[in-house]
């Protein structure tokens, strides 16, 4: 018992050495350094979103890719337009005499919206005669000698026009042979043999409505200077110089009209013009002599492809909206547009740029309106790419930003794709 006391005594006497400090000199350790900050690299973006796909998957979707090219491309800016009338493809016809309105050939007056070819007769017209007797009274014998005199004036006129036409064809013609001889010799431009054939054209239709109109006024005088054999004037057919719709009808049958009295307006819609209101500020990057393309108002293409032609029409332009017009004809005749009638235009501007290009299929939107693409960065593996679209033209999409040039991009199958890295693809 004495043994162990005297072993605990010196394990005591030795752990209190051992914790002295006059014993052992105490250690000095640095304290660590501190950083005011710490920055964790975060993971690059498209090391999300790499999609490496099985043959079987790949050949199941049906993945095609196409390349990203790179050319000059010139922004066209997509306006609201306006269906219009050509001007000269309305005709409003009057009656030549005071008479009564009845059928021709027991056929009943046409409606608003009948097509009409040129020349046809679409009512006729009875001179007015005395209730009590089959002859005319003298007051009706000065209307009839007045409407001939009316007439006879006017085919004055038209035969003038005739000769004034024939004249300016000739001139025409001389301009455009001479046209035609200076650029073939170099010594001209092309621009001007274009110019002298659109005077050319536009003097041989004049002449043509002009030699239409002596011919019909002819027909007319003849009619009215023939009387049937029972004394009553010859009822005087109305026809219409051209082929169109009946835009609308003054008239009913039975009814007395007047000498003057509006009876029927028909409209030619074969072509028509578009009326683009463009802002002041933006007519100089408009290039005004260039086609221009009709699409939807949300800016989609036509079921097939349609440019409008620049044409020269009277100025016009709206104070109030701080707007002038740009004037554009288009064949209406598969079209079907309707006068008032609001449509899509791309106006050709001057400003062309050297832009990435993609078909418009492998564009893929997120919810917050980000653009995306797929690129083929290995053997059935596929990386979303982040790009920025300008805008769209028809089945292409110019970009402002995207992959490089030549990089293979997803189109048939890019939907699938997006549906597969986020979990809504089977």
């Amino acid at each position: 018992m004495k043994h162990s006391h005297q072993i605990l005594i010196f394990a005591t006497l030795a752990i209190c050495v051992g914790f002295s400090p006059g014993c052992h000199k105490a250690d000095k350790t640095k304290p660590e350094s501190v950083k005011p900050a710490k920055v964790e690299k975060l993971p690059v973006e498209t090391d999300l979103a790499t999609i490496t796909l099985t043959e079987d998957a790949n050949r199941r979707l049906g993945i095609t890719t196409a390349a990203v090219a790179e050319r000059e491309v010139a922004r066209r800016r997509t306006l609201g337009g306006q269906a219009v009338i050509p001007s000269g493809k309305t005709i409003v016809l009057a009656a030549p005499l005071a008479g009564i309105i009845t059928r021709v050939d027991q056929t009943a007056l046409p409606r608003p919206g009948t097509q009409v070819r040129p020349n046809q007769p679409l009512l006729s017209i009875k001179p007015l005669l005395s209730a009590e007797r089959d002859v005319m009274t003298p007051a009706e014998q000065v209307q009839l000698v007045g409407a001939r005199a009316n007439l006879m004036a006017a085919q004055t006129v038209a035969v003038g026009d005739v000769d004034r036409g024939k004249a300016e064809v000739e001139g025409a013609q001389i301009a455009f042979d001479r046209a035609k001889k200076l650029f073939a010799d170099r010594a001209g431009a092309r621009r001007a043999v274009d110019d002298a054939e659109a005077a050319l054209n536009i003097a041989k239709s004049t002449l043509a409505a002009a030699q239409e109109r002596e011919q019909q006024l002819a027909e007319l005088l003849k009619m009215l200077n023939v009387e049937s054999s029972d004394g009553e004037a010859t009822p005087l057919p109305m026809t219409t110089p051209i082929g169109g719709l009946v835009n609308r009808i003054e008239v009913s049958e039975g009814q007395t009209v007047a000498s003057g009295a509006v009876l029927f307006e028909v409209v030619n819609l074969d072509t028509i013009w578009i009326r683009v209101p463009v802002f002041v500020d933006m007519l100089a990057e408009v290039q005004q002599d260039e086609p221009a393309k009709l699409v939807s108002l949300s800016g989609q293409a036509l079921s097939q492809d349609v440019m409008a032609t620049p044409i020269a029409a009277p100025p016009t332009a709206d104070a109030m909206s701080s707007s002038a017009d740009l004037y554009y004809t288009v064949d209406n005749a598969n079209l079907g547009l309707r006068p008032g009638q609001r449509i899509g235009v791309e106006l050709p501007t001057s400003m062309s740029k050297l832009s990435l290009v993609v078909p418009n299929a492998a564009i893929l939107f997120d919810i917050y309106g980000g653009g995306w693409v797929y690129a083929m960065t290995g053997e059935r593996q596929y990386t979303r790419n982040r790009v920025s679209v300008r805008f769209v033209d028809g089945n292409e999409a110019v970009l402002a930003s995207g992959p490089a040039v030549g990089t293979q991009v997803v189109v048939d199958g890019a939907a699938e794709l997006f549906g597969t890295e986020f979990g809504a693809g089977k």
